[in-house]
């Protein structure tokens, strides 16, 4: 198992406040791009970021009001990554067909697909640093408040869905 805290630190840089990416995304958070997918934590080939929740939400717009909300609670931004569409979809698709053959019985492949699956509709992902439980439930109900329909909180040895 790995997290990102011992990935390369150009691929996780902070982007400054309601920046425009590169990729023409507005938002105050970078975009983990295609390039960046072998740096993202991953347990039996499978994602898995530790220390971080999932968000996720129908709209750009959505995203935007929520990374507000959680730079207003404290949340710096190197702790709050977005996912572009067109991006995540490749990251996911390679994730899920390359994972090894004892994620096929784990939660990790089965949330996975679930973010495929929602990706391809038009899905947009945040992952949030949770340093713990208290920490993600904040974030998980800020991302309620915004709109998400999913937040999912990696643990060490357990998933949890703080949005169900």
């Amino acid at each position: 198992m790995t997290t990102l805290a011992h990935h390369n630190e150009s691929a996780l840089r902070p982007a400054s406040s309601a920046a425009t990416t590169d990729e023409g995304v507005k938002g105050s958070t970078d975009l983990i791009h295609a390039a960046e997918a072998d740096v993202l934590p991953t347990s039996f080939g499978v994602f898995k970021p530790v220390g971080y929740v999932m968000m996720g939400l129908p709209t750009q717009a959505q995203i935007d009001a929520l990374v507000s909300a959680l730079h207003s609670a404290g949340w710096p931004a190197p702790g709050v990554r977005q996912f572009a569409p067109r991006e995540s979809v490749a990251e996911l698709r390679a994730m899920v067909d390359n994972a090894g053959p004892l994620a096929g019985f784990g939660y990790e492949i089965t949330l996975l697909r679930r973010y495929l699956a929602l990706t391809e509709e038009g899905y947009q992902w945040l992952l949030v640093k949770a340093d713990n439980s208290e920490r993600a439930a904040a974030a998980a109900a800020l991302a309620r408040a915004a709109g998400a329909t999913l937040a999912v909180y990696y643990r060490t040895l357990t998933v949890e869905e703080l949005i169900p």
